[in-house]
């Protein structure tokens, strides 16, 4: 008996030992990057720190159209009239690094892209914040008579993030943006600190918001960007459904060339289509 009672303490004490030490190992792994700090890699024209693992594709549809309220009926809220479609893919070369390739249909601009993480904000908080740094290149391929030099457009921004809690995450965003050719007296470079908001509402909706106030030096007759949208995530796909007052899904013409004001009514409808790939068993 007493040899059956010691054999059932020592299975219970191997089986508790196991299990501890599987808990514990648990909780080692859960001190990793915060998940969901933004559910795309875009927040709506803003980059945001979210990366893509290492061999996934992310391909993207961004669309913007006419401005809802000019002619509205004639124009059905200005989606008769679509302002600008890119088309790009994104991968991940590793969990931190990406790069990208796009196409948009208003002068035909191809841009490249990268983004890279420089830090990544964890569970335990020892890291706080998010840091990841983005670079874009893009040139004109509409024929024109100006030399290719003309054509060229750069950004660069540092993007800053930090997720509070499951129902809000902001980002802080300064960045720098030229155009190799611009109107007569307009400058060349421009500065901003794009401002962005990411609010989950449920599992499968959030809303989003960014703003990107130019400091310094402006073309004549630009505004600053404002756009306010609905995140709906099914799984596949993460849908973003927007009003914005830009019609540019990049950066660097977001900060030289808006000329609407969101807050005077000058706002148009867009949206963005994400779709995650994996190219990796």
């Amino acid at each position: 008996m007493n040899k059956q009672l010691f054999s059932v303490l020592f299975i219970i004490l191997l089986i508790t030992s196991t299990v501890y030490g599987q808990m514990e190992r648990k909780r080692v792994q859960t001190d990793g990057p915060v998940q969901d700090v933004f559910w795309a890699p875009t927040l709506i024209t803003q980059a945001s720190t979210e990366h893509l693992p290492a061999g996934n594709l992310n391909s993207t549809i961004m669309h913007s159209f006419g401005v809802a309220t000019q002619r509205p009926l004639q124009t059905f809220f200005g989606i008769d009239n679509v302002r600008n479609v890119r088309l790009g893919i994104d991968y991940g070369i590793t969990d931190r690094w990406s790069m990208g390739i796009g196409r948009s249909s208003l002068t035909n601009i191809v841009d490249l892209r990268t983004k890279l993480a420089i830090l990544q904000q964890n569970q335990s908080d020892t890291q706080p914040i998010s840091i990841s740094v983005k670079g874009d290149f893009g040139i004109v391929t509409q024929e024109n008579d100006r030399p290719i030099k003309d054509d060229v457009s750069t950004s660069i921004s540092a993007i800053f993030s930090r997720k509070f809690n499951d129902h809000l995450s902001l980002q802080l965003t300064p960045m720098y943006g030229h155009m190799s050719s611009v109107s007569a007296g307009d400058p060349n470079s421009f500065f901003a600190v794009g401002l962005g908001a990411h609010m989950p509402l449920s599992r499968r909706f959030a809303l989003s918001a960014e703003y990107y106030p130019v400091i310094g030096e402006r073309a004549a007759n630009t505004k600053n960007t404002f756009s306010l949208g609905l995140n709906i995530e099914t799984g596949g796909h993460v849908f973003q459904l927007f009003f914005t007052s830009t019609e540019w899904h990049l950066e660097q013409y977001v900060l030289a060339t808006n000329r609407e004001q969101f807050w005077a009514g000058d706002f148009r409808f867009g949206f963005n289509v994400n779709r995650v790939f994996s190219l990796v068993k």
